[in-house]
């Protein structure tokens, strides 16, 4: 039989629709999730709550402790002494639990500047930082000097031996000058970092808050705001809480070798309150409680706006027990693996059981979706 071009015509008109449908029904990239019915919940304003009370807050906190912690080692550095030592001491504790609650958000700003890496890589290479004290010759911020920087490496600088012998180092040793340098030259560093981040959230600087909250990103899409809050807060508390602060120390990803030394703050000695207070901070997150204690619109209400109580409870009682068992664990955390490792990986088992609840339960409720990639398959 022949067609004419008439007849075929006809026919590729008519099978066109059939192999889109079968492209539709299996085989291809699945949709973006839809947004779920969230009947009576704006989440607008649980954004904005976010944005302007918890965000925000937590990196112009940061900020005043950082001013306030290059104000205490200029005067050590001016005068070292066992008071301004102290002082500076306790600056630099206050600006690391300033950062536990800043940490969550490594998205915008803060990942265009990679604050991360740039504040609070650790374990500390202390050999680089004596030879970068010695030699005058280093690039903070660089590959080569990035775990000699940041706010272990003000741990180091502070800390590294009895509060006279500090001071010794700072007055009368060899290098007492290039340490002095190396000092502020740390604290200059950590300072421009936070600053830049600071500006570009500011409505007057950057307006990264007018972009957070604009309703173009109000979905849950891939780069909405709420994937972003959500996507950097997993992988915060994977990666960094889980296991940086706990997991790692504790032996769990070294076929059961504890490795002491990798605690955030060895030198300072209150790694475990770090971990605590940066616990606290996820919880104020999911529960839309601002910097100053304001109870505003969060996460939970948006999960009960879907009916979805049994899980927000869940979460909540989860978030308890890792308060809880954060609470176990003593300073100066290295001692406490040291002394008995298993209690350190009971905490971390404690905290895997978040994992699957926010990671997991919880995205499939919201319509969100985990753009990172998985390391060790949770």
């Amino acid at each position: 039989m022949r067609f004419s071009l008439r007849t075929s015509s006809l026919l590729l008109l008519l099978l066109v629709p059939l192999v889109l449908v079968s492209c539709d029904s299996g085989g291809g990239v699945d949709p973006e999730p839809e947004p779920p019915e969230e009947p009576g919940f704006d989440r607008m304003a649980m954004l904005a709550n976010m944005g302007n009370n918890i965000v925000l807050p937590a990196y112009v906190n940061l900020q005043a402790s950082i001013a306030a912690l290059e104000e205490a080692t200029d005067a050590f550095v001016a005068s070292p002494n066992m008071g301004t030592l102290g002082s500076a001491q306790d600056a630099l504790k206050a600006a690391r639990m300033a950062w536990q609650d800043a940490n969550l958000f490594q998205f915008g700003p803060a990942e265009s500047v990679t604050l991360r890496a740039a504040l609070n890589t650790y374990p500390v290479d202390d050999d680089r930082v004596e030879d970068n004290v010695s030699s005058g010759n280093y690039a903070l911020g660089s590959i080569s000097d990035g775990a000699a920087g940041g706010l272990p490496t003000l741990g180091y600088l502070l800390h590294s031996a009895s509060m006279a012998d500090v001071v010794a180092l700072y007055s009368t040793d060899a290098d007492a000058e290039g340490r002095r340098a190396y000092l502020q030259d740390n604290v200059d560093f950590i300072k421009g970092n936070v600053d830049t981040v600071v500006q570009q959230w500011q409505a007057s600087g950057g307006n990264y808050i007018g972009t957070f909250l604009d309703e173009d990103r109000a979905g849950t899409d891939v780069g909405s705001a709420l994937g972003m809050v959500i996507n950097a807060l997993s992988l915060h508390y994977e990666r960094f809480l889980r296991d940086g602060k706990i997991g790692i120390p504790a032996g769990v990803r070294s076929a059961g070798i504890p490795r002491p030394n990798t605690t955030e703050a060895l030198y300072g000695g209150y790694s475990a309150e770090l971990a605590r207070a940066n616990v606290e901070a996820v919880e104020r997150l999911f529960l839309g409680v601002g910097l100053d204690g304001t109870d505003g619109i969060g996460l939970d209400e948006q999960l009960e706006a879907l009916e979805a109580t049994d899980l927000t409870n869940d979460i909540k009682t989860s978030l308890t027990n890792i308060k809880a068992a954060t609470g176990t664990v003593s300073d100066p955390l290295s001692a406490d693996i040291e002394a008995d490792r298993e209690r350190a990986v009971s905490v971390f088992t404690t905290m895997q059981q978040f994992v699957v609840l926010f990671k997991t339960d919880m995205t499939s409720v919201l319509g969100v979706s985990i753009t990172y990639q998985d390391v060790d398959g949770d």
